[in-house]
């Protein structure tokens, strides 16, 4: 399937988790709206950390600094996640959070969040440098990298308009898509389905892995 159940993508991101981050302090941040769509994830999540003995803590959306600062380890790595995905969300916990950063230098703090956060850059990309934020995605695209930036110019020559700053951006999604099985087609013919873990490209922005 192109487009990976929830199920599928959560245990992959679960297990990405705990190999990036042994050694974790997980603190999230209970949202007070629109979490009924990361309810899923949240409570997989929570289920992971708890089989893998990684210390987790709760605390509100509008906890202050000291808040904050009371549920810091020095021994382990500190990672906050929201329970929401919203920008309402991420513009209630920036402020304190940069703050806790710029307090608590020495404490290793990271905010790790959701694919749509990829749409908040423009608002907020000091802020997650700054917090060294982390999040999952099944497509990303670096624009700089020289595929992305050749693909723009052609998809721009070709239909005379930008492209749409979506994500994921459909037109690069059918260009991976139609590129990955034509040049598994031309590789091995019909015996494509038997060879899918062969097939090693760098995708623009969305990747596959083919698993039964």
């Amino acid at each position: 399937q192109i487009n990976t159940p929830q199920s599928y993508l959560y245990s992959e991101v679960y297990d990405h988790f705990v190999r990036q981050f042994p050694n974790a302090n997980v603190i999230f941040i209970e949202a007070s709206q629109d979490t009924r769509d990361k309810a899923d994830f949240i409570k997989g999540l929570k289920e992971e950390l708890r089989n893998r003995s990684i210390p987790t803590k709760s605390l509100k959306e509008d906890a202050t600094v000291e808040s904050l600062k009371a549920v810091l380890r020095n021994d382990r790595e500190n990672i906050f996640i929201p329970t929401s995905g919203s920008n309402i969300t991420l513009i209630k916990i920036l402020p304190q959070l940069t703050l806790l950063v710029r307090e608590k230098p020495d404490n290793r703090i990271h905010l790790f969040g959701y694919p749509e956060w990829q749409t908040n850059t423009k608002d907020h990309l000091e802020s997650f440098f700054e917090l060294d934020v982390y999040f999952y995605s099944s497509f990303y695209t670096n624009t700089l990298f020289p595929a992305a930036v050749q693909f723009t110019n052609a998809y721009h020559k070709w239909y005379s308009k930008d492209l749409a700053s979506k994500y994921p951006n459909y037109a690069m999604l059918g260009f991976d898509t139609g590129f990955f099985f034509l040049k598994g087609l031309s590789r091995y013919g019909s015996e494509l389905e038997n060879n899918l873990s062969k097939m090693n490209l760098t995708p623009i922005q969305t990747g596959f892995k083919f698993e039964r």
